[in-house]
């Protein structure tokens, strides 16, 4: 022919034009905003912070049905790891609360059990980010221990 590449390629030859195409780049801001591993270990530090639990809350319910059976068992695992979280601290203040008038070894039984309510929260924190940043599946993610 004429040595130009001619505007529709031959068999045979790779089509160029597809290369041209402009691919979707995932970066940074958003993919920890879709159901995925970013979202999954930013949801596990949002507890670790404790105040911004409900927003990590939020995302488990918002992406409880991703499709991967393996992003459901984590925001399962995130979500009961939350319940974990309120009611250990619901009762430990109730504790604290009845205590108050009744007896002071009540309050300490409620300090202790907000204590071990937040430990335990937050080695479930830790087991669930590294599991998730090694790509390795839970063990059981219905569990309230770690």
């Amino acid at each position: 022919m004429t040595g130009r590449r001619s505007r529709f390629p031959a068999a045979g030859e790779p089509d160029h034009r597809r290369s041209r195409q402009r691919r979707t780049v995932y970066r940074f801001p958003a993919t920890v905003f879709r159901p995925g591993p970013a979202n999954i270990c930013l949801c596990h530090i949002l507890v670790a912070s404790l105040a911004l639990a409900p927003l990590a809350l939020i995302f488990s319910v918002w992406y409880a049905d991703p499709g991967a059976r393996w992003l459901e068992a984590h925001y399962l695992y995130l979500r009961t790891s939350i319940a974990l979280l309120v009611i250990g601290a619901g009762l430990g203040s109730l504790m604290i609360l009845l205590g108050a008038p009744l007896s002071s070894l009540l309050m300490l039984g409620g300090l202790a059990l907000i204590a071990a309510t937040l430990l335990l929260t937050l080695a479930r924190c830790c087991n669930g980010f590294f599991r998730t940043l090694f790509g390795r599946p839970l063990r059981d993610p219905k569990s309230y221990l770690v």
